[in-house]
C-alpha cells in the first residue's frame, strides 16, 4: 500500500499495490452537477451545539452551491439549508435504515451521491448495477463500525485524515481517499489584539470515554492548574461515564458545564490559555483542534490519530507521548513559548472552501468513470 500527499489541505491517493492509482484530476472543477449530501438524522440544521459531521454536511452544502452546483441535502425536517440548497427531510432521529427509505427513489437522479451517515445504505441500491451509482462516502468515525467493506467494486471511501484514510484501507482492503474536514475561518478567527486570556486551561468535547476528559480533570487537580471543561452531555451512550466527569469537578480548580452554542465556543477559544485535549482513541479528525488554533488557542494533545498532522508541535501546541509528557510540557512553561500568529497560521491549512475544492477534485474523477 502507498500514499502520497502531504499535510497541506489537498486530496491525497492512497491505493493498494493491485489497484492503479485513478488518473490526476484535470486542474478544474466539475461544473454543474447535481449533488446529493446524505447527512446523519441526528441533529437539524444548522447546528446549535455539538455535531461535527453536521457541522461538515452544512460546510459543503455551501460551498458547492456557490461554486454552481445543484445541491440537495437529505436532513431532518425543520433544517434551514444554504439559498438555492434543497431539503430532502427525514425524520429526527429516526434509524438510517427508516430515513432511507425517504431518499432511495431519487438516488438515481444524482451526479454525484455524497454519503456522511454511519452504515451507508445507498450502497444497496448500487448493488448489481453497471455502473454503479456514482457514491462518495466520507468516514468520519472508526472502521471498527463495519466488518466488511461495501458489496461494491469500488466504494470510492474517504477518510478524513491521513492516519484515518490509512487504518480505513488497512481494515478493509481498499482504496481510500483523504480530505481533510473544514471550518469557517471567518467565524472561528483569533480576538482582537491585545486581548488577554484567562490562564485557566480548556477541555472542550463529548463527556465520552474515548475523548477521556477524566485524564484531563486528574491531571489537572493533580498539577493545582485550572481546568474547565465543556462537553456535549446528551450523544454520549454511557451516562454514567458523565456522572463520572460530573463528580470528578469540584468546583474550583476543576469546573464542570455541559454543551454550549457555536457562538459561546468561540468565546471560550478566545479567552483561555490552552486546550487541553486529551483522548483515548485514535481520533479521525478532531474539528475541535482546527477550531481552536483558527482562534489563536494552542493545543496540549496525546499522539493518537490524527493529531500529529493537526497540531504544528512546538509551534501551534504540542503532541505528547503520554500525560506523563503533557504533564512535564505544563511543569516546564512550554506553552508561553508559542506565538499567537503562528498557531492561528497554521489553522489555515483547514478552511471549509479547501476541504469542498479537493471533493469536487473527488467527484471529478468519479464523475468521469474512475471511482476508487
Amino acid at each position: 500500500m502507498t500514499i502520497t500527499g502531504t499535510t497541506t489541505g489537498e486530496a491525497s491517493t492512497q491505493v493498494s499495490p493491485t489497484i492503479p492509482p485513478p488518473p490526476s484530476a484535470s486542474g478544474e472543477s466539475p461544473k454543474g452537477l447535481k449533488i446529493l449530501l446524505i447527512g446523519p438524522t441526528i441533529f437539524k440544521l444548522p447546528l446549535q451545539g455539538y455535531g461535527g459531521t453536521e457541522a461538515i454536511v452544512l460546510s459543503l452544502a455551501e460551498e458547492f452551491a456557490k461554486a454552481g452546483h445543484q445541491v440537495t441535502v437529505v436532513a431532518p425536517e425543520g433544517s434551514v439549508l444554504p439559498e438555492g440548497v434543497e431539503l430532502l427531510p427525514i425524520e429526527l432521529g429516526q434509524s438510517e435504515e427508516a430515513a432511507f427509505s425517504k431518499y432511495r427513489e431519487r438516488l438515481p437522479e444524482f451526479d454525484i451521491i455524497h454519503d456522511h451517515t454511519f452504515q451507508a445504505w445507498a450502497y444497496l441500491e448500487s448493488v448489481g448495477i453497471d455502473p454503479p451509482l456514482p457514491i462518495v462516502k466520507t468516514f468520519h468515525t472508526d472502521p471498527s463500525i463495519w466488518a466488511t467493506p461495501p458489496p461494491v467494486p469500488h466504494p470510492s471511501l474517504v477518510g478524513i485524515s491521513t492516519n484515518h484514510a490509512r487504518r480505513l484501507s488497512l481494515a478493509y482492503g481498499v482504496a481510500t481517499r483523504r480530505v481533510y474536514n473544514g471550518i469557517d475561518l471567518k467565524f472561528y478567527s483569533p480576538p482582537p489584539e491585545g486581548a488577554k486570556r484567562n490562564g485557566r486551561l480548556l477541555w472542550l468535547g463529548r463527556y465520552t470515554a474515548e475523548k477521556d476528559p477524566l485524564s484531563a480533570m486528574q491531571l489537572a487537580k493533580r498539577l493545582r492548574i485550572p481546568l474547565d471543561c465543556y462537553g456535549d452531555i446528551d450523544i454520549v451512550g454511557d451516562q454514567s461515564y458523565v456522572d463520572r466527569c460530573r463528580a470528578e469537578a469540584d468546583g474550583l480548580i476543576v469546573r464542570w458545564y455541559p454543551g454550549v452554542t457555536r457562538e459561546k465556543t468561540v468565546e471560550l477559544y478566545r479567552t483561555y490559555r490552552a486546550l487541553l485535549y486529551t483522548l483515548a482513541w485514535d481520533e479521525p479528525f478532531g474539528l475541535v483542534i482546527g477550531e481552536a488554533q483558527a482562534c489563536g488557542l494552542p493545543v496540549l494533545t496525546l499522539d493518537r490519530g490524527s493529531m500529529m498532522e493537526l497540531v504544528a508541535h512546538g509551534v501551534s501546541g504540542y503532541v505528547c507521548d503520554d500525560i506523563a509528557d503533557v504533564e512535564k510540557i505544563l511543569k516546564e512553561g512550554c506553552l508561553a513559548h508559542l506565538k499567537p500568529d503562528d498557531i492561528v497560521a497554521n489553522a489555515q491549512r483547514f478552511s471549509k472552501e479547501a476541504m469542498a475544492h479537493n471533493y469536487l477534485d473527488l467527484f471529478d474523477q468519479v464523475h468521469r468513470q474512475h471511482p476508487w
